[in-house]
C-alpha cells in the first residue's frame, strides 16, 4: 500500500502546481504593450510631405516618447509622385528588401513588444533621426499627443518637422530642423538631410554608415529616405524600453543640398 500513497502525493502536487498556472493575475500576461500608430492617420504627399497623426498615450503608463528610425538610399529613379511598395525596388532593391523585412510587423497583431532598436539598427542599419540643437525624445513627447506631425521636405531649404494643433491647423511647436545621427563612424558628416556628392562617394562609407548604396546604378544622382516611427515607454518591473510596432510615415526625395 506505501507505493500507491506516494502516488496519490505526487498527483496531487501536480495537480496543484498545474492550478496555480491557471490562477489569473499571475503575471504571465500582464506585461506592457504600446500600440502602433496607425497606417491610416498617416498622411503621404507626393515625395516630399507626410503628417502623422498622434493619437493620446494616456492610458498607457509606460509610455515615454516616440523615436523615429530612417536610412538614406542612393538612386537613380526620380518617382514624383507619391512612392508605392511598388516604386521601392525601382528606388533601391536595399529599400525593398528592407520594407519586405518590416512588412511582417507593421499592423500586426502578433509581433507585440518586439525590440525596435535591435530590428532596426542591428539587423537592417537604420539610425535614429535627431534635430538640430533640440532633443528629440522630449520634442516627441506626451506634448504630442493629438497632434498633427508635419514632414516636409519640399518647401524649405533643409527638411523640417512641424507640429500643428489638430482643430485649428496653427503651428504649436517648431519647426525643428532634421539632423542625420549622431552616431555614426567618425567623421561625423554633413548631418542636414540634402543630397551631396560626399554621402553618395564610396571613400566615404564609413563615414556614411546610414547610406545604402545601389549597385549597377546608371547614376547616383538622386536618395531618399525611408523613416518608419515607434513609441517608446519603460518596463517599471525591467526598466528595459518596450516599443509599438512600427510605422512607416514616408519615403522622402533628399533635396539638394
Amino acid at each position: 500500500m506505501e507505493p500507491k500513497k506516494h502516488i496519490t502525493k505526487f498527483y496531487a502536487g501536480f495537480l496543484f502546481s498545474f492550478a496555480l498556472l491557471l490562477l489569473p493575475g499571475c503575471g504571465i500576461e500582464d506585461y506592457p504593450y504600446l500600440p502602433p500608430i496607425p497606417r491610416a492617420d498617416i498622411t503621404q504627399t507626393l515625395n516630399n510631405h507626410a503628417t502623422v497623426f498622434v493619437q493620446s498615450y494616456a492610458s498607457y503608463a509606460e509610455f515615454t516618447h516616440f523615436a523615429v528610425f530612417y536610412r538614406i538610399y542612393i538612386s537613380d529613379s526620380p518617382i514624383i509622385e507619391s512612392t508605392t511598395e511598388s516604386t521601392y525596388r525601382s528606388i533601391n532593391p536595399a529599400l525593398a528588401e528592407d520594407f519586405s523585412f518590416f512588412s511582417y510587423y507593421i499592423d500586426s497583431d502578433t509581433m507585440v513588444n518586439v525590440n525596435m532598436d535591435s530590428l532596426f539598427t542591428s539587423r537592417r542599419a537604420y539610425k535614429y533621426l535627431q534635430l538640430e540643437d533640440h532633443r528629440i525624445n522630449a520634442v516627441l513627447s506626451s506634448a504630442v499627443w493629438n497632434m498633427f506631425l508635419e514632414f516636409d521636405f519640399g518647401s524649405t531649404q533643409y527638411p523640417t518637422l512641424t507640429i500643428t494643433d489638430r482643430s485649428t491647423g496653427d503651428i504649436v511647436d517648431g519647426p525643428y530642423t532634421l539632423w542625420r545621427s549622431d552616431h555614426l563612424f567618425s567623421p561625423q558628416p554633413d548631418r542636414y538631410f540634402g543630397y551631396h556628392a560626399d554621402m553618395i562617394s564610396p571613400l566615404n562609407a564609413q563615414t556614411n554608415a546610414d547610406v545604402a548604396d545601389k549597385t549597377g546604378a546608371a547614376s547616383r544622382d538622386l536618395t531618399y529616405v525611408a523613416m518608419f516611427i515607434v513609441a517608446v515607454g519603460r518596463d517599471p518591473a525591467t526598466y528595459s524600453n518596450v516599443y509599438s510596432t512600427p510605422a512607416l510615415i514616408h519615403v522622402f526625395l533628399l533635396p539638394d543640398a
